[in-house]
């Protein structure tokens, strides 16, 4: 018989996701006048997901402490799994790159070590996590 142990998400992990939360409800309040009907933070067994959904936007962050071993993504990685501005947001290319900014500078700050791209493959930056199927950066 194999005994199925749950491993809990550390306290130091549970600390930084919830930091970055904090962070996100406030870049999203401050620059898209979110509610709280728009912010979400699910947990899961691995870290936590935070979702943002408010008019010609959407955005949602995986929080991950570790992946076990899924596609080589090393432990404490923010994985981009939903990023979305509608074309008809004014300047949307300008409002990506600075939403891509925060996220950066907000997943460094909270003790994220990595950000990940689900939607794409490696690639040939030097910060590539070396054996990860998908882009996945070292901050």
């Amino acid at each position: 018989m194999k005994a199925n142990f749950f491993n809990p998400i550390s306290a130091g992990a549970q600390t930084s996701i919830k930091a970055f939360f904090h962070d996100f409800c406030n870049f999203m309040v401050e620059n898209y006048s979110a509610t709280p009907d728009e912010l979400m933070l699910d947990w899961n067994c691995v870290g936590a997901t935070a979702r943002y959904h408010g008019q010609n936007r959407a955005f949602e962050f995986r929080l991950w402490e570790r992946s076990d071993g899924h596609l080589g993504i090393p432990d404490m990685t923010v994985i981009v799994s939903v990023f979305h501005i509608s074309g008809l947001a004014a300047k949307s290319q300008a409002e990506a790159d600075a939403v891509s900014l925060w996220l950066r500078d907000a997943a460094k700050a909270n003790g994220f070590r990595h950000i990940a791209d689900e939607s794409h493959g490696p690639t040939d930056a030097p910060n590539q996590v070396p054996g990860c199927k998908i882009a996945c950066l070292t901050l």
